[in-house]
């Protein structure tokens, strides 16, 4: 009698951040980026949407990272008849995952290709050839064997979870989301299936269809702290922020080593005008993990609360950890600006323009600084050179360069 060993198989997290940025830019695991620009109409400085700073949000997803998928109860398989043959069949496939295990994927491809020789109808074996495959980054090679081995057994519910995961990564966005609705048909306690296939709705801006899913995953699974993490930012997209902020919440409470869940609570709560909130949650995202988009975002906060020393101060440290983050150097010009420094924030949006040639905002603040020095010249080109990368609010400036 043997013992048929599985393969697990393994899927990627979806992981969110989380980016605060002062000046309408465009700007780079879901992400959430805020900006605001200048203008010379004096109204209430508590106004988010136009006058003295200007927010704009995305999301971007992005998955990182692999992590193994423990099979469910069908870790060993035991067989009472087996023809000599099936046997060594079964030797050579459990030979082939310890070899995987120690990293030889050749080996373990060889061994594969032996027991399928040997048993064609061998399914686990198709199935854990793929898996090495897709870690040996022969990605088609994998779909292929994934393939097979759904076409050998139908009602593998793994198999198309797998397949999905390389769909996915060749940019094949509709085949993984058919085969995550394949997987959730056959298992629909998959909790991964939903939330990853909420994953590439919320890519595609389908944030009520997103939102279902991950509601799914987090019915199935209470503590899926990444689920309340996306979901939350899927709720933000949808305008729901105290939706938001209390899935967030739930996120870090889940799992408290989660940064990026702390900095996503900051932006909203940056976005409801709670920059005390927000500030205190970007704290406690960098007692996690230090990062420049951290320390930018927290610069931002303090920038909204009118701590302009404290945000040049986190600017600073998030421009020492990234030396060429231009949206960093851009806001601390920002900051450097309101304190009337109108030199040094011309330093900072030059070197920020330096960066990213085509970054408008930093065309345009750089322009109303150059007005405040008397470089009326200076300031028209940059805003010209704004308003042809794009910036509608540069045609409000130019109107005085005209005259």
């Amino acid at each position: 009698m043997a013992n048929i060993k599985y393969l697990h198989a393994k899927w990627y997290t979806i992981l969110v951040g989380n980016l605060s940025l002062i000046n309408i830019s465009n700007c780079h695991k879901i992400q959430i980026y805020h900006t605001f620009a200048y203008t010379r109409v004096k109204v209430s400085n508590t106004s988010i949407n136009y006058f003295l700073m200007r927010i704009k949000n995305q999301i971007i997803t992005i998955i990182l990272g692999l992590s193994f998928y423990v099979a469910s109860a069908q870790d060993t398989v035991k067989v009472s008849t087996l023809s000599n043959e099936d046997n060594k069949a079964e030797s050579l496939y459990n030979s082939g995952i310890s070899k995987f295990s120690n990293k030889d994927f050749n080996g373990a491809i060889d061994d594969f290709n032996q027991a399928i020789a040997l048993k064609e109808n061998f399914y686990k074996a198709f199935f854990n050839r793929g898996i090495v495959k897709y870690e040996a980054k022969d990605v088609k090679g994998a779909i292929a064997d994934y393939t097979q081995s759904i076409t050998l057994n139908d009602t593998c519910s793994q198999c198309y979870f797998s397949r999905a995961i390389a769909k996915y990564s060749l940019g094949d966005k509709v085949g993984a989301t058919g085969d995550y609705g394949k997987v959730v048909e056959r298992n629909p306690l998959h909790a991964q299936a939903y939330y990853y296939r909420g994953g590439i709705k919320f890519e595609e801006k389908d944030f009520n269809g997103a939102l279902a899913d991950f509601d799914r995953a987090i019915q199935i699974k209470k503590d899926y702290a990444y689920a309340y993490n996306d979901r939350a930012s899927a709720k933000k997209e949808l305008k729901d922020l105290d939706g938001a902020v209390s899935d967030y919440k739930k996120a870090t409470q889940l799992n408290s080593d989660m940064a990026f869940s702390y900095s996503n609570l900051g932006s909203v709560l940056r976005k409801k005008e709670d920059y005390k909130g927000a500030i205190a949650a970007y704290d406690a995202a960098l007692r996690k993990k230090e990062s420049a988009l951290t320390y930018n975002n927290r610069g931002s906060a303090k920038h909204d609360a009118e701590d302009y020393k404290g945000a040049i101060e986190d600017f600073t440290k998030s421009i020492k950890m990234n030396v060429d983050y231009s949206i960093a150097y851009n806001n601390r010009g920002a900051s450097k600006f309101k304190l009337k420094d109108y030199q040094g924030a011309i330093s900072d949006y030059n070197k920020a323009i330096q960066l990213n040639a085509k970054y408008g905002y930093a065309y345009l603040n750089r322009g109303m600084a150059k007005e405040l020095i008397r470089d009326q010249v200076g300031a028209c080109a940059d805003w010209n050179e704004a308003v042809k990368l794009g910036v509608e609010q540069g045609k409000n400036y130019i109107i005085d360069c005209k005259k």
